[in-house]
């Protein structure tokens, strides 16, 4: 048991750590030299590396360091302890000022690497927009972007040197990016050339790029939000909304929206009195909608149309449309009007006379009515009777939750033949004013 204890504890740290260059082709195991390759002038390349515990037991990595010009780490350092079988990840940063050859030491806890990298002539990178070049950092350019739109960014590649310089190969890598125009593979001294790159997410997230234009590699970064959908237009089926009526309500978009989408149309009522009469079409005063990608019009379920029964109250009805994007007001000022009757019906019930009134006051004053009776020949039967309703009226509103909504009946007994009477005329009045119906016969 001692002698196996002195081998375990012979064996060498720096066997014990793995390191190992994490790149884009592959993870490869590093020895004695890492070897980065060529960076642009002006460029931040960062390079990431990996360091493996393969032991059994826990090391303690005390140092991590990279010295040498143009070289250090991208992230602070702190002494942490490595479990057997874990990894750390730590990326080194490659940042030439000029042109030539490049190395430094690199340390992690026991092992240590020379690292090589060559520092080259390298494109200028420029956003073009609104008629302007901007030349861009050589950290990178950042964007942003809706999920589901397309977004298309044009560069501009530029030699500023005095040699030629090769931009070859020209490639560009991410998930959403797409390069939609080439470039010379040479550029001349102060020579520009234009390139379009095409972005595109139907989710939520960061997405990264990187353009690679002979030794120039440059980052693109996308940040996509949710689409907010902006909130649509109220279009009614008629331009003056009154009581009594079942209103087509559309909604409408400036444009077609890019992602399904949904939101809620309200109804509120304000007025001396409430009226539950005033809902939608699935009796309610709140009714969703949805928007499909590519619409202009937002859909209640199965139809493109919301219907809202205008109740039978004086008022204010207020419309609410309202999306992530915000919220769309629509106000419809119900006036105070004469009594509407909808449905009149005059009968005979032995010796009497009943004249049956439906309809609604939307101001609930309804108080007297006249009625004037006509024989079969249309000649008028006695004088104009004035009946009082205001009590009854009065009653009815306080007791019953139906709006401005009434049924009237009124009886007339007759003395002598009742069969005489033709018709009569109605005037029932509220405090806005009189409303003469047409003369109704009984059958």
């Amino acid at each position: 048991m001692k002698i196996l204890a002195l081998l375990a504890a012979s064996i060498p740290l720096a066997a014990q750590l793995q390191v190992a260059v994490v790149r884009d082709t592959g993870v490869e195991i590093a020895g004695a030299s890492i070897n980065l390759g060529a960076t642009g002038i002006g460029e931040s390349a960062d390079t990431k590396i990996r360091a493996t515990n393969l032991g059994s037991t826990i090391l303690n990595i005390s140092s991590l360091a990279i010295n040498g010009a143009a070289f250090s780490l991208a992230q602070p350092f702190q002494p942490f302890p490595l479990g057997p079988g874990t990894s750390y990840e730590f990326a080194i940063r490659f940042a030439p000022a000029a042109p030539g050859s490049y190395s430094a030491v690199l340390t992690v806890g026991p092992f240590t690497s020379i690292v090589r990298a060559t520092a080259v002539l390298a494109a200028d990178v420029s956003l073009l927009r609104g008629g302007q070049t901007i030349l861009l950092p050589a950290s990178g350019l950042s964007v942003d972007a809706v999920a589901g739109e397309s977004v298309r960014i044009d560069l501009a590649l530029s030699n500023p040197h005095a040699a030629a310089l090769a931009i070859d190969p020209l490639t560009l890598n991410g998930a959403g990016f797409r390069l939609t125009g080439g470039a010379p593979a040479i550029l001349a001294p102060g020579e520009s050339s234009n390139i379009s790159i095409a972005f595109s997410a139907q989710t939520e997230g960061t997405f990264a790029a990187t353009l690679t234009a002979g030794a120039r590699r440059f980052a693109i970064t996308a940040f996509v939000t949710k689409a907010r959908l902006k909130p649509p237009r109220i279009v009614a089926d008629t331009p003056v909304v009154t009581n009594g009526r079942q209103v087509k309500i559309r909604l409408r978009f400036e444009e077609a929206i890019p992602v399904a989408s949904a939101g809620t149309l309200r109804a509120a009522f304000a007025g001396a009195f409430t009226d539950p009469a005033i809902q939608f079409q699935n009796g309610a005063r709140e009714i969703g909608f949805t928007v499909a990608a590519g619409a202009t019009e937002a859909q209640f379920g199965a139809s493109a149309e919301a219907v809202l029964q205008t109740g039978t109250t004086s008022g204010v009805i207020r419309l609410e449309a309202t999306t992530e994007g915000g919220t769309t007001v629509e106000t419809w000022s119900l006036a105070r009007a004469p009594i509407a009757v909808d449905q009149a019906e005059a009968r005979r019930d032995g010796s009497n006379l009943e004249v049956t009134l439906i309809g609604y006051d939307n101001t609930r004053t309804a108080g007297s009515a006249n009625f004037r009776f006509f024989d079969r020949a249309g000649n008028p039967i006695g004088g104009i009777v004035t009946a009082q309703f205001a009590a009854a009226f009065e009653t009815h509103f306080a007791q019953n939750a139906v709006g401005g909504a009434f049924r009237l009946r009124a009886v007339f007994p007759v003395t002598g033949d009742a069969t005489i009477v033709g018709s009569v005329l109605v005037e029932i009045a509220n405090a806005v004013g009189r409303t003469d119906l047409q003369r109704i016969n009984f059958p």
